[in-house]
């Protein structure tokens, strides 16, 4: 013969099962962790909330998570206290806006 086809019995069977399963389970993986949002970085940032701790004019200071940074607002003033929302990264400046306050 020219095909020797004693290697798909046996151990060739259950090794070639073994390794497909493998390959089938980490295609899975991988296409799940890409739809994935971020969980440390700079992207997660986005969207979050923050306080003001210097005058917003349209430069200064904001805590978000503990964590003080640079931030920069949109042609508004806004003071100490407030809170507002990080809409951009720029460098290690954040770009922010007001945030909007909602009736609950």
């Amino acid at each position: 013969m020219l095909i020797d086809y004693s290697v798909f019995t046996g151990p060739g069977i259950v090794l070639g099962i073994a390794v497909i399963c493998l390959a089938v389970v980490s295609i899975i993986a991988v296409a799940r962790s890409h739809g994935r949002k971020p969980v440390a970085g700079r992207e997660t940032l986005l969207g979050q909330t923050a306080v003001v701790q210097t005058t917003l004019d349209p430069e200064g200071m904001v805590l978000v998570e503990g964590e003080l940074w640079h931030a920069r607002a949109r042609k508004t003033r806004i003071e100490v206290g407030a809170k507002v929302t990080v809409v951009a990264i720029d460098g290690l400046t954040l770009r922010v806006k007001e945030k909007e306050v909602t009736d609950d």
